[in-house]
């Protein structure tokens, strides 16, 4: 008797340990790539989340007064690049062109620059918005996702209420 309650126990505690959102499973948490110690962490949050249209690459967007840019493969969460800014990123106007090699980084809200983002070679290099596939449209800002679902509905990504670092990534259950 002992050890079926033993054994509800462990699955309870199983349970609250890996929880569940809408379906979802807990898959994993992908820290942030870039700190060395609590004190760089305290100065750091998870401020966005851009997954590409094809789902292959992930673009997190971290810190306070400069950017740091953790550049993800997706969904096995190799790091292919990081990059930071000296200006804030407006992550709502970046985008991939090029079957997902360049990444154009909106550096600042009032700006006209980007940084283009080789993400196969690891290079960057700033250029204006006339310069840019898309041109120099008039867009208004807008506030960078911390919560995201990939196209096929397959994954949750979402920054973590507990540690504003962490990215949380479900699994839909199947």
């Amino acid at each position: 008797m002992k050890q079926i309650y033993l054994v509800i126990i462990l699955l309870c505690c199983t349970l609250l340990a890996y929880p569940q959102k809408d379906g979802y499973k807990h898959l994993t948490n992908v820290p942030p790539p870039h700190f060395n110690n609590a004190e760089n962490q305290r100065n750091f949050r998870l401020n966005g989340i851009l997954l590409s249209k094809t789902g292959k690459h992930l673009v997190l967007d971290y810190g306070r007064q400069n950017s740091t840019i953790a550049i993800f493969s997706f969904p096995d969460f190799n790091l292919m690049g990081l990059h930071t800014l000296n200006k804030v990123v407006e992550l709502s106007q970046t985008y991939f062109v090029n079957n997902d090699s360049l990444l154009f980084v909106k550096e600042d809200r009032y700006a006209p620059d980007y940084l283009m983002i080789k993400i196969f070679e690891d290079r960057k290099q700033n250029v204006t918005c006339g310069n840019t596939p898309r041109g120099c449209p008039s867009q208004a800002a807008g506030l960078a996702k911390i919560r995201t679902y990939t196209s096929d509905q397959k994954y949750l990504l979402q920054r973590s209420r507990e540690n504003k670092t962490i990215l949380e990534v479900y699994k839909r259950i199947e």
